[in-house]
C-alpha cells in the first residue's frame, strides 16, 4: 500500500488535471488522499512545500518521457524530412496520454507567477525542454532550428490540450507538425485542409454569449481582468466589487455563487482573447522585419500579460462546461500574424492559415516564457529567436 507520503503527492497531482491549482486545499488534499490534514504537515513544512514536491515528482516523469521519445527514434536516418512525425506524435502523446503531466507543466507556471518557491521548478522544466529539443534537433539534423521546436511545442502542446473532434484536432496537428518540418527542409508548404475547416467551423460557431446590462457587463470585465492580474485563486465577490466600484451585494446578486461567478470571468477572458485574435490589419501599414521585432519586444518591455489567457487554456482544457469556447481558441489565431507576415513576405507569396498560426503561437509561447521579467527582460535573446523565426519564414 503506498505511503501517506506518496499518496499526498499522488493526490496533488490528480488535482491539477481534475480541479486546477485555485481550488487546492489541504482539507481537499486530505479527504482526496484518505489521510489526515496532520500528515501534510508532518511529511512537510507547508502546502506549498507539499505542491514543490509533486511538480519534481512530475518532472522526474517527464524526463523519463522524454528518454523514452527520444528512444523510440532511435536508428531511424537523421534527416528532417522526419522531423514532422515525431513532433506531432510527441505532442499527441503529451497532451493526451500524458495528460497530467501536461497540467502539472502548466499549473507550474501559473504557481510561479504568484509563489517563488515554484522558480527552480519552473527553470528545471525550462531546461527539460530546451535539452530535448536539442538532442531532438540533432537527431533530425535540423541546424540552429532547436529553439524554434522548443517555442512550437510548449504552444502547439497547449493547444492541443483543447479538445474538440480528435479526428479533426489530430490531423490539424499532422498539418502543423509537416509545415513546421518543410519550412525546416526548405520545401514548398503542405496543403491544410483539415486545419482550413477547422477555422471555418471556429467562425461559423462561435458561442453565443449572454447579453449583459450594464451592471452586469462590468461585473465580468472586473472579473476577467482580476483572473489576469492576480489569478483564479483571487477571484471573489468581495474582490471583483472592490475592482468594479460596486457594492458586495450588487455583485452577489448579479452572480450569485462563485462558480457562476467564474463563468462569468472566463466568458470576459474569451471574449477579450476573440477580439484580439480577430483583430485585422491596422491600416495598409507594410512592416519590415526589424518593426515586428521591435513591436514585440517593447509589448514585452511595457508589461504584456498572460497570466489571464493562460487561465482560460488551462480552464478550457479542464473544464467540459467551458468547451464551447475551446474551438474558437484553438483554430482562430494568427489573424494579425497574417497581416504582418504578408508585409514581411510581400504581395507575390501568399501566407496561408497555418504559417500565421505558427508564428502567432511562437510569439504567444515568448510572451508566455517573458511577460513577468521586468527589468530582467533580455531583449537581444528576444530579439535572436524572433529574427531566426522570421527568416525561417521569409524562406
Amino acid at each position: 500500500m503506498p505511503s501517506s507520503y506518496d499518496r499526498l503527492v499522488a493526490t496533488v497531482q490528480g488535482q491539477w488535471e481534475e480541479q486546477g491549482g485555485a481550488a487546492i486545499s489541504a482539507r481537499r488534499i486530505s479527504v482526496a488522499a484518505g489521510v489526515p490534514v496532520s500528515s501534510i504537515y508532518h511529511h512537510f513544512e507547508s502546502l506549498e512545500h507539499l505542491l514543490v514536491a509533486a511538480q519534481q515528482a512530475q518532472l522526474v516523469r517527464a524526463r523519463a518521457w522524454c528518454k523514452g521519445m527520444l528512444a523510440q527514434a532511435e536508428g531511424l536516418p537523421g534527416c528532417p524530412e522526419a522531423f514532422a512525425g515525431f513532433f506531432a506524435e510527441a505532442i499527441d502523446d503529451w497532451a493526451i496520454r500524458q495528460r497530467d503531466l501536461a497540467f502539472a507543466w502548466r499549473e507550474c507556471r501559473l504557481l510561479a507567477g504568484d509563489n517563488t518557491l515554484f522558480d527552480a521548478a519552473g527553470r528545471e522544466w525550462d531546461q527539460l525542454w530546451a535539452e530535448f529539443w536539442q538532442e531532438a534537433s540533432e537527431r533530425f539534423a535540423l541546424g540552429q532550428c532547436a529553439g524554434i521546436a522548443d517555442r512550437m511545442f510548449e504552444n502547439e502542446s497547449f493547444l492541443h490540450m483543447l479538445r474538440w473532434r480528435r479526428l479533426v484536432d489530430r490531423a490539424g496537428l499532422d498539418e502543423m507538425a509537416r509545415t513546421l518540418g518543410a519550412l525546416f527542409c526548405r520545401k514548398p508548404l503542405p496543403p491544410t485542409p483539415w486545419r482550413e475547416f477547422a477555422r471555418e467551423e471556429a467562425i461559423r460557431s462561435m458561442p453565443t454569449l449572454p447579453q449583459r446590462d450594464p451592471m452586469a457587463a462590468q461585473i465580468v470585465t472586473a472579473a476577467a481582468e482580476l483572473i489576469g492580474t492576480s489569478g483564479v485563486a483571487s477571484l471573489t465577490h468581495r474582490m471583483v466589487a472592490e475592482r468594479a466600484g460596486l457594492t458586495l451585494g450588487m455583485v452577489s446578486h448579479k452572480f450569485k455563487t462563485k462558480s457562476v461567478l467564474m463563468e462569468a470571468a472566463f466568458e470576459g477572458l474569451y471574449s477579450a482573447n476573440l477580439e484580439r485574435m480577430q483583430a485585422g490589419p491596422g491600416g495598409a501599414a507594410i512592416y519590415g522585419a526589424q518593426d515586428v521585432v521591435s513591436g514585440i519586444v517593447h509589448l514585452l518591455r511595457t508589461g504584456a500579460s498572460a497570466r489571464g489567457s493562460n487561465e482560460l487554456f488551462v480552464a478550457v482544457a479542464r473544464d467540459a462546461s467551458l468547451r464551447q469556447f475551446g474551438l474558437q481558441l484553438r483554430y482562430l489565431r494568427g489573424r494579425t500574424s497574417r497581416s504582418m507576415l504578408q508585409g514581411l513576405l510581400g504581395p507575390d507569396r501568399p501566407v496561408g492559415i497555418v504559417e500565421a498560426a505558427l508564428f502567432s503561437g511562437f510569439t504567444a509561447s515568448l510572451i508566455r516564457s517573458f511577460a513577468d521579467a521586468g527589468a530582467k527582460l533580455p531583449e537581444d535573446a528576444i530579439r535572436g529567436e524572433l529574427e531566426s523565426v522570421i527568416a525561417l519564414l521569409e524562406g
